[in-house]
């Protein structure tokens, strides 16, 4: 309520006189008193003294109001919400306390339990009876009820109710950079991959809005701060960051399929672009041992290696059987006394292999376990190189 608002409101009160419901004359000068006084910590005291002597007058929640206007002109906006709520407990549906709740639950910081009910029951109140409010302030007031629903779930933890609620709000006015910043710092608590690349999306956006909406010089430079550091922390350098804040200016919200490399994945990228170039079999089994020791590993297995041809890979024998004539083989991929890979020949050999050989090998997955982790492949015998020739047969004595 604006201090106009205050003048009409006690004008409208001693205007009625009786009828108003005063308790005698000497509530009625308090009253008139409180009209004129332009200080507002004045009028704070003659409200006291007005609930002091009159604590049952019926105009109770006038006066409720009056505080509240007086406090919005001090700038206290943690007595203006214990106004609100004093409303809302005499009156549950009072449409200046359902507001003021609504609006302040955010504003004051508080998240204590009897607190944030109310603001939760003041912003679906609000947003249930937004109908009733002309186009321009039906919009007002569902954006100040998500605004608040989302503070109240993010303050219990329930971050994913928290980010549906700032969604919606975005959705209408995607030019909020408070609400981007509180999205974002909703999202980055989600431990999932993809939302913590949102909320560096988020971040960066709300750093770089201007005009309406945006955050003030003083908030922005901190945020857009705050939001190149933990770019660099999760991607493990400034790589693409340049990219992305072009990329936030034009949109609200990530596009679809959206990620940020972690460090840790640019590591293993780029240990693996460098072992591609120097040891290309290692670096192609490497990859599939990867995906195949992921939670969905047997899914991999069954959807996409499963009868396909591998590529060229390379192993070390451990052992083989039959010993003499093997056509079975187990091989150690990538760690020492570790076996990954059973070949099965198509045709065994004519001779063994002694255990710490290497050979190379082409073929098909046949089948998998995860644990003990083995991959059975089956092999054209013709496919494999660096299997070791028979000894050559002892000469026959000259006479």
């Amino acid at each position: 309520m604006t201090i106009r608002g205050v003048i009409l409101l006690i004008a409208a009160l001693t205007a009625a006189g009786k009828s108003a419901g005063w308790t005698d004359r000497g509530e009625y000068d308090l009253v008139m008193a409180i009209r004129s006084e332009a200080a507002a910590h004045k009028r704070v005291e003659l409200l006291d003294r007005w609930k002091e002597k009159y604590p049952g007058t019926e105009l109770r929640q006038a006066r409720l109001e009056l505080y509240l206007a007086a406090y919005q002109a001090l700038g206290d906006r943690v007595r203006m919400l214990q106004a609100a709520r004093e409303m809302l407990a005499a009156q549950p549906d009072n449409a200046v306390g359902v507001y003021w709740c609504t609006l302040l639950t955010p504003e004051v910081k508080d998240s204590t339990p009897d607190v944030l009910e109310s603001g939760e029951k003041s912003a679906r109140l609000l947003l249930a009876g937004q109908d009733r409010f002309p186009a321009p302030q039906k919009q007002a007031a569902e954006l100040l009820a998500h605004r608040t629903l989302g503070w109240v779930a993010w303050q219990r933890g329930d971050y994913a109710a928290a980010e549906t609620e700032f969604h919606a709000y975005l959705e209408k006015n995607p030019k909020s950079g408070e609400i981007a910043v509180w999205m974002g710092l909703v999202s980055g608590l989600e431990k999932d991959a993809e939302k913590q690349s949102a909320a560096l999306w988020l971040l960066e956006r709300a750093a770089t809005l201007r005009g309406e909406g945006a955050l003030s010089d003083d908030q922005r430079r901190p945020i857009g701060a705050l939001a190149d550091r933990l770019y660099t922390a999760y991607h493990g350098d400034g790589d693409g960051l340049e990219d992305l804040k072009t990329a936030v200016a034009a949109a609200t919200f990530p596009p679809a399929g959206f990620h940020i490399e972690t460090a840790a994945a640019v590591a293993t990228r780029r240990a693996d672009e460098e072992l591609a170039r120097t040891n290309p079999e290692l670096a192609a089994w490497m990859k599939i041992r990867r995906q195949l020791d992921a939670p969905d590993g047997e899914k991999y297995f069954a959807d996409t290696l499963h009868s396909a041809p591998l590529p060229r890979l390379k192993g070390v024998v451990m052992r083989s059987s039959p010993e003499a004539k093997p056509s079975q083989i187990v091989l150690a991929m990538s760690q020492p006394l570790e076996e990954d890979v059973v070949l099965k020949v198509s045709a065994p050999f004519a001779n063994a292999a002694a255990p710490g050989t290497e050979i190379g090998f082409e073929g098909a997955a046949d089948s998998f376990t995860k644990q003990p982790f083995s991959l059975t492949v089956i092999v054209d015998r013709e496919k494999i190189t660096g299997w070791p020739e028979p000894p050559a047969a002892n000469p026959k004595p000259q006479r």
